[in-house]
């Protein structure tokens, strides 16, 4: 539970800094995926002396780092298609849907004894999700992003389940580390990042801003990596205590308090995920 509460923390700035590489900076799916994993590379190079750095030469490895990367590129890219439609909480609604799969992964990857009061937990969180992000539906346009969310749900629940088998033969940081330098490296003609601050209105001040967030980042990756290793459904946890952060905060915001709907819809959530944890 600790590492959780502190890959939130720090995921919470993260999801920020997103909303704002988007609306403020401009940057396209391809800048943003670019800046994302070419930013928190040399982060995560400082931290691996600290970290399980199991490499076995095999198959297997490279076949892990090459779905991680692409679990990676889906979620930058098509993450930042969507932020330009919804709100970061209302976002991390919708990944609530991968709370059933998570849990009933668990169950079969580790031979659980399937829990009913935590299937109700679940269904009480993802229920709280749905109050949030129907608050969205009058002005946000669903259609148009309806591949892009699809998507990006499959590359979250993907990246979690990838790490897990990962484990048998490469570190989870040794996995994402090759990974986000391999996507770096493919995405160089399609970002063009020589560019990237030219084409910004926020210049080279937006780059630094999203850049210098990839600290966090990294530490939040690799306790994220860390959760998922031990259980699919903590790790689908983490976004639904991010929406919450996101809507604590919201009430202290002038421009996007949130609705009593989001608020009603918050509560739910928090007595969902309490209740999973402590069954």
């Amino acid at each position: 539970m600790a590492t959780m509460l502190m890959v939130v923390a720090l995921y919470s700035i993260c999801a920020f800094n997103d909303k704002y590489a988007v609306s403020k900076a401009g940057y396209n799916g391809y800048e943003l995926t670019f800046l994302m994993a070419a930013g928190t590379v040399p982060f995560l190079g400082l931290l691996l002396p600290f970290a399980d750095r199991t490499f076995t030469i095999c198959p297997q490895s490279f076949i892990c780092i090459v779905l991680i990367a692409l679990c990676k590129y889906i979620e930058f890219f098509t993450g930042a298609a969507i932020l330009k439609e919804m709100s970061v909480f209302e976002l991390k609604a919708w990944l609530g849907i991968i709370l059933f799969v998570s849990y009933f992964s668990d169950v079969l990857i580790y031979d659980l004894a399937l829990s009913w009061l935590k299937i109700i937990f679940i269904a009480i969180t993802a229920a709280g999700l749905v109050i949030i992000a129907s608050t969205g539906r009058g002005r946000v346009h669903y259609l148009k992003i309806a591949i892009s969310l699809v998507l990006y749900l499959t590359a979250k629940f993907g990246y979690g389940f990838v790490m897990v088998k990962a484990e048998e033969y490469i570190s989870t940081t040794m996995t994402l580390f090759f990974a986000l330098v391999l996507l770096a490296i493919l995405l160089v003609p399609m970002a063009k990042p020589w560019n990237i601050a030219k084409n910004s209105p926020e210049g080279v001040k937006g780059v630094a801003i999203v850049v210098g967030c990839k600290l966090p980042n990294a530490l939040g990756l690799m306790g994220e990596n860390a959760v998922a290793a031990t259980s699919l459904a903590n790790y689908s946890f983490i976004q639904p205590m991010i929406l919450l952060v996101a809507l604590i905060i919201g009430l202290f915001s002038k421009e996007q308090k949130p609705s009593p709907l989001n608020i009603a819809g918050s509560i739910i959530c928090t007595a969902g995920i309490l209740g999973f944890q402590f069954v």
